[in-house]
């Protein structure tokens, strides 16, 4: 039992600095249970060490410890160790909070990691669908291009004979003039 109270003097002996710092760091600290159950520990080792001082020997002549002085460091020691169960169950419990925010941590970054995928695979689809589209609307402005270009060959083609008609037509029509008044004057 003493090896007990000593080794978990000394784990919270280290963890003592940690949680010093760990309240400077969060003001929420000093209002959780742990700074409250290390504060309780301290004044339950002062009260220790003063009842381990006390020597209330017969009529006061020895030097040794009576029975009350002992009964008392028995008490003192029993709350710390009382108080190093408490501490060691809000310890096992923040522990446990910890792993079971770490496994819900992992959980929704398994979630995000798949939700990312499947993103990329739903993007990737869509920019190769875009794509496709793409291709297709080209494809079909150069096919609308050539049968413009086609129309407007065809459509100077045919200025082109309606020209020469025009003037086939004129020419017979003053030939034809030309011709009457030539048989009018004969």
């Amino acid at each position: 039992m003493k090896f007990f109270v000593c080794s978990l003097s000394v784990l919270l002996a280290l963890l003592g600095p940690a949680t010093a710092h760990a309240q400077d760091a969060n003001p929420a600290a000093p209002d959780s249970p742990l700074s409250r159950l290390l504060a309780e520990r301290r004044v339950l080792t002062r009260q220790y060490a003063e009842a381990n001082a006390q020597r209330h020997g017969l009529l006061g002549l020895s030097n040794k410890p009576s029975k009350k002085d002992l009964q008392d460091v028995v008490d003192a020691l029993q709350g710390i160790v009382n108080k190093d169960e408490q501490i060691v169950a809000v310890l096992n419990q923040t522990t446990q909070q910890a792993q079971t925010a770490a496994a819900q941590l992992q959980t929704t970054t398994t979630t995000l990691q798949n939700t990312s995928r499947g993103d990329r695979n739903l993007n990737a689809e869509r920019i190769s669908e875009l794509q496709n589209e793409q291709q297709n609307l080209q494809e079909r402005l150069r096919q609308a291009t050539d049968k413009q270009r086609t129309l407007e060959a065809d459509l100077q083609e045919a200025q082109q004979g309606r020209t020469v008609r025009d003037g086939l037509v004129v020419a017979l029509a003053l030939a034809c003039v030309g011709l009457l008044f030539w048989r009018r004057r004969r």
